[in-house]
């Protein structure tokens, strides 16, 4: 199991994969994974704080996720997360708060984020948030290791159907280990439109440091007042993702399969809930 665990991590950091590590960006929403993880410029999700910070912000309802990821069938690198976001700040009736957390990896290599994330409505349409909080990491070779992370992220509104966004993770590239290793900064960039009611048109595009940039694209469409469907697709990688949410009054669940070209199939599984 050990060797096949470590012949998995070196496979990974070799391919420019959507499987995150090293303190990169995790993506926990089924819903967004199955649009090809295009969620830069989406709003009023509990995990849109994760694609960004700002997403939440002059929102009306507080809301919580659960969410659990199983990147390409392997449970050695399955995550779980959770977040609580509230709209209920006597300080800013505009501001939206919360907490997040989630756990990556095994027992030889594991990595936790705890962070607190504020956002708030600046001008007009225009929003902006940031999160910040403590990345931890655990592995059997060199034992635990700790370091901040800042993200920051901004939203606006062009017109009631079309939002862009951009957000960038790991902003101030915080140092991890002995050996002056820094975590890899992320940014994002993208619209999210809306050509009516039922349907939801988003593109990204991600630029990772150190890595070529990539698109990531996909859609929803609502075919019954309680289904969507979903489908999705990025570059570099090639990667080809499809998923169904149900809604049940203020609860929602979500799925997604992501096909990766050399690591197969991976399943996102998220349950929301607004009140």
């Amino acid at each position: 199991m050990k060797v096949t665990f470590l012949f998995l991590l070196l496979i990974l950091n070799l391919i420019p994969a959507t499987v995150s590590g090293s303190f990169e960006h995790h993506s926990p929403d089924a819903r967004v994974e199955a649009m090809g993880g295009a969620g830069v410029a989406l709003e009023n999700s509990p995990f849109g704080i994760f694609y960004n910070p700002a997403s939440r912000a002059a929102e009306k309802n507080r809301s919580a996720g659960i969410s659990y990821a199983l990147p390409f069938g392997q449970s050695s690198f399955d995550s779980f997360y959770g977040t609580l976001q509230t709209n209920a700040l006597s300080f800013d009736r505009n501001g939206c708060a919360g907490i997040s957390w989630l756990n990556y990896g095994s027992s030889l290599y594991n990595e936790t984020f705890t962070f607190l994330t504020y956002a708030t409505k600046v001008a007009g349409p225009l929003r902006a948030g940031i999160s910040a909080g403590i990345l931890d990491r655990d592995t059997a070779e060199k034992g635990s290791e700790s370091t901040l992370g800042v993200n920051l992220g901004v939203l606006t509104s062009l017109s009631s159907s079309l939002n862009l966004g951009a957000s960038i993770f790991n902003l101030n590239r915080p140092e991890t280990g002995k050996n002056g290793e820094n975590a890899p900064s992320t940014s994002f960039a993208g619209l999210a439109y809306k050509p009516s009611t039922d349907i939801v048109l988003n593109a990204v595009i991600e630029k990772r440091e150190k890595k070529d940039a990539r698109l990531r694209a996909g859609g929803e469409v609502r075919v019954f007042s309680f289904l969507n469907l979903r489908a999705g697709f990025t570059t570099g990688p090639s990667t080809f993702s499809g998923g169904a949410g149900f809604i049940f009054e203020s609860l929602q669940g979500d799925i997604a399969l992501v096909h990766h070209p050399e690591l197969g199939t991976g399943s996102w599984y998220t349950m929301r809930i607004a009140f």
